[in-house]
């Protein structure tokens, strides 16, 4: 017989615009202060930091959602994410964030489905309903195709 039991997910929990931000553990390489060299900033990329050697491109999820980009103060925190399987070693990317992240265990208990689905946003894997707010998971493999 085969056990349903879906083990929960460690995840961090961050207060964002397109609501709460749901991130995978698992995805985040560091969570650093936020140094902006913004000189090529465009649209959505806030610009660039420089994170152990490499240059890291931060882009902001509020941006990506539609909403209006938020004015990063001292702070403000980047989640550094690892690169895809199948992209090169180096193809880090982050996410500008001005609140502290909360780790949880997410579970589906802990889930409920949400009417504020953004099916059209290419940025947004998911939405639903995470303690009585409209959480999302980032579409981190579409963010990480803006390079």
């Amino acid at each position: 017989m085969v056990d349903k039991t879906i083990e929960p997910v460690r995840c961090l929990v961050v207060p964002a615009d397109p609501g709460l931000l749901v991130i995978p553990s698992a995805a985040v390489a560091e969570i650093v202060p936020l140094s902006l060299d913004d000189a090529l900033a465009e649209g959505n990329l806030l610009g660039f930091m420089s994170w152990r050697g490499i240059d890291v491109p931060v882009y902001s999820m509020e941006g990506m959602s539609g909403n209006e980009i938020p004015k990063y103060g001292k702070r403000s925190k980047a989640f550094i994410f690892y690169p895809w399987k199948g992209s090169e070693s180096n193809m880090f990317f982050a996410i500008a964030i001005k609140h502290d992240p909360r780790p949880r265990l997410l579970s589906s208990d802990d889930i409920k489905a949400s009417d504020e689905v953004q099916e059209d946003n290419d940025f947004i894997s998911a939405s639903f309903t995470y303690d009585g707010e409209i959480a999302v998971i980032p579409n981190l493999q579409a963010i990480s195709l803006q390079q």
